[in-house]
């Protein structure tokens, strides 16, 4: 798996060295930008597919030492949240490979990441305090009509994530749940597979 990183996040990271896309199929490349929305930092992580977009606040410093692990287990805890079983996500992170931070994906992955910090912009809510995951906010920018780089139809990024799942043979065998704790995902101090 490709974990993207824009000029923001380099920086946040502190690297000057960052590895090159290996050509990995996009639906195994997830880009990530940092921003302010709302005067609070939110880091975007957005499939370079279908442009199914993430928005976390409030990154504990630890885990920019551990970024790639960080990514991996956001990534997991929504596609929990999507109705994907322990078995179907373990076959997605096998499949995607070893996990490696690269540049970001192309012009028109970066024109998507824009396009969610554009339509942040415009979301009239308040960020939840003391949330990592800003559900609300994804779920906002995840019903923005697009046709992001894996797709040549237009669809919701949302829609488009579960059609690149099934062009996988990943299926959830249950309906979403609504809002999940994502701290036993995304606490780096704790062990995981990925």
């Amino acid at each position: 798996m490709e974990i993207g990183a824009t000029k923001a996040v380099q920086d946040r990271l502190k690297t000057t060295k960052i590895a090159e896309s290996k050509g990995v199929s996009l639906v195994f490349c997830w880009d990530t930008h940092l921003t302010k929305i709302k005067g609070r930092n939110v880091l975007f992580i957005v499939n370079a597919s279908n442009r199914y977009t993430i928005a976390m606040t409030d990154i504990e410093p630890r885990n920019w030492n551990y970024y790639a692990m960080y990514i991996s287990r956001v990534i997991h805890g929504v596609m929990q949240e999507m109705g994907y079983s322990e078995e179907q996500i373990a076959q997605y992170f096998k499949m995607s490979g070893d996990m490696i931070v690269t540049k970001t994906h192309g012009k028109k992955s970066v024109g998507g990441i824009n396009r969610m910090v554009t339509d942040a912009q415009y979301f009239d809510k308040k960020l939840e305090k003391d949330t990592k995951y800003q559900w609300e906010l994804s779920e906002y920018l995840n019903r923005d009509i697009c046709q992001p780089e894996g797709f040549d139809a237009y669809g919701y990024p949302s829609e488009l994530f579960k059609l690149d799942m099934e062009r996988l043979g990943i299926i959830p065998k249950r309906k979403p749940a609504k809002v999940i704790d994502f701290t036993r995902y995304i606490d780096t101090n704790r062990s995981s597979n990925h």
